[in-house]
């Protein structure tokens, strides 16, 4: 997998993976670990927002009541 970020990388990741392809692995190995690690693209990194932060809110006013 070769990432592309911008419509200006798109050229030359194309041209990577062509090479690639028609090179083939450099062993038996490496198409081996290749297959047992593949690259990990994080599409969001960030903790997970509470939906229901409002409604929590709502719920715990304390308008004097119980």
């Amino acid at each position: 997998m070769i990432p592309v970020n911008d419509w200006t990388q798109f050229p030359e990741a194309i041209r990577r993976k062509l090479v690639l392809e028609l090179a083939g692995p450099a062993s038996p190995q490496w198409a081996a670990e290749e297959a047992a690690h593949p690259p990990v693209v994080l599409a969001d990194d960030r903790p997970a927002a509470d939906c229901l932060v409002g409604e929590k809110m709502w719920r715990n006013r304390g308008w004097g009541m119980p």
